[in-house]
């Protein structure tokens, strides 16, 4: 991966060579100017002379550090000592009285000399560190995008060619050895470093590689190697913070997914004990009711007249249907916790479809007066016809549900805005608005109590599932028709525009 981001360590490890061979430089152009000073000793005089240097002793030593200070006052104790003490030319000294001059000259230029280089030494100190832990702030930046343990070995790589210039992969061991996890072939010579890091940690030899092993908590022995591909030495403190790091986002990915596992059990287990808990009460009343018509026939079969027993076998059939529909309904919401709908999709008439389950709706609606309003009855959507009957019936049962004799239902398909809008509203009980936005939750009842409620809870939450697996939306608002009631506005992507 290239970015336009700076790289810290690439910095770090060249800077040092650079500043090497600036320091040379100029050392070696301030012993230039130093021995100019010393021809022009005659016009401007041995003090002066001296001075120069001392001034150039402390310049290499600012600019270029210790040594270069060092290297400079040697320099210039040889040029002093040769051309300004008499005798010129030579090494020798004339007399005593030249002796304290030389070793005054000397002191000083090497006490400044190196005070300048130990001070510009501290700020090199000073900037490789800030440098290292400019590296290792991005290398946790980056490192921190790494959400699984898989992941992690990808989020290395990269990061650490991109901020630190060097390759770098990870090796763990399982029941065959040590294995590289990196996706891209590892050299034998990788493998056989790692395995020796592995046994002997601290042992690296020659090898330009650079080896740490992890210390992981509850975790197989992992590798981490580094090659550079910059030159410099990289210090191992540095290299253990860096192993440090990974052994971190390695952890920290292991217990996030643990967490999420952990939570996807608690989640399974709270669906089935939900699961059961609607078995056990939503199918004992239908369950009833059959029951009782069934009995009732049985017993009195002979005595009852025909209207009474067509109404029993009517409500017979139609409690079955309840039980088919509690049925599918729990069996579409174990497709979408196992990975979604899976259905393969037609052209359907929305209006067409409505009309359909509306037919179905009817016998169960009573004194209820449930009506179909489509202007446009071609409107045309994509979705699989069982499923989407299932969401209209669902939907109309519970306007059916919670709602009182003599109450108005309506559903309206028209096209809205590229889509297929269908509105299927009533004048019944409504929702509370608090629970506006919870009702398509599993197993939800907006304050009706159960003893009265026939609903499953899951109607809505199949139907919310099952419009947005289309690409679609769906939402509760009140109120419905007549000023109360609750209407549900569901929006399906046109055909047309699915195929465009």
């Amino acid at each position: 991966m290239t970015t336009g981001r700076p790289n810290p360590l690439i910095g770090f490890l060249t800077a040092r060579l650079h500043l090497d061979r600036a320091g040379l430089l100029r050392t070696a152009i301030v012993l230039t100017l130093s021995a100019m000073a010393a021809f022009a000793v005659h016009p401007l005089g041995e003090v002066a002379s001296a001075l120069v240097f001392v001034l150039g002793i402390t310049v290499a030593g600012a600019l270029s550090g210790l040594a270069s200070a060092l290297i400079a006052a040697l320099a210039a104790f040889l040029i002093y000592n040769f051309y300004l003490t008499e005798p010129a030319l030579t090494f020798r000294i004339a007399t005593g009285g030249d002796l304290a001059p030389l070793v005054v000259f000397n002191l000083c230029a090497l006490v400044s000399g190196v005070l300048a280089g130990q001070l510009k030494d501290h700020a090199l100190a000073a900037r490789s560190s800030n440098l290292q832990l400019n590296s290792l702030l991005a290398l946790s930046q980056e490192l921190q995008s790494a959400a699984r343990p898989s992941d992690v070995v990808v989020t290395v790589e990269r990061a650490v060619h991109r901020i630190l210039g060097a390759r770098a992969t990870l090796f763990q061991a399982d029941d065959d050895g040590l294995h590289c996890l990196s996706a891209l072939p590892c050299e034998a010579s990788w493998h056989d470093f790692a395995n020796g890091i592995a046994h002997a940690p601290q042992a690296s030899g020659d090898s330009p590689l650079i080896g740490r092993r992890l210390e992981l908590a509850n975790a197989p022995v992992t590798v981490l190697v580094i090659e550079p591909l910059r030159p410099g030495k990289i210090k191992p403190a540095f290299i253990d913070a860096v192993a440090n790091l990974v052994a971190l986002t390695l952890e920290r990915a292991a217990l996030s997914e643990q967490i999420t596992e952990r939570r996807a059990v608690a989640r399974a287990e709270k669906l089935k004990s939900a699961l059961l808990a609607s078995v056990s009460h939503d199918f004992r009343t239908p369950l009833t009711a059959i029951s009782a018509s069934a009995s009732s026939l049985i017993a009195y079969g002979e005595k009852l007249d025909a209207e009474t027993s067509a109404r029993l076998l009517r409500g017979v059939v139609d409690e079955c249907e309840r039980l088919n529909r509690y049925t599918a309904n729990l069996l579409e919401m174990s497709r979408m916790e196992a990975g979604g709908i899976a259905q393969p999709l037609q052209i359907l008439g929305a209006a067409e479809m409505a009309g359909a389950a509306l037919h179905r709706i009817r016998p169960r609606a009573g004194g209820r007066h449930v009506t179909l309003h489509a202007p446009d009855p071609d409107l045309p959507v994509a979705a699989n016809p069982a499923l989407f009957e299932l969401v209209l019936l669902n939907i109309l049962d519970n306007a059916i549900l919670y709602s009182d004799e003599g109450a108005r239902v309506e559903i309206a398909i028209s096209a809205e805005d590229g889509a297929c809008r269908i509105d299927i509203a009533d004048s019944g009980q409504g929702i509370p608005e608090h629970a506006l936005q919870r009702v398509f939750e599993r197993f939800y009842r907006a304050g009706r109590p159960d003893a009265t409620g026939r609903g499953s809870g899951l109607g809505l939450a199949i139907a919310k599932g099952f419009v947005e697996a289309l690409g679609g939306t769906i939402h509760a608002t009140i109120p419905g028709l007549d000023g109360r009631g609750t209407r549900i506005t569901i929006r399906l992507p046109l055909a047309e525009a699915l195929q465009a």
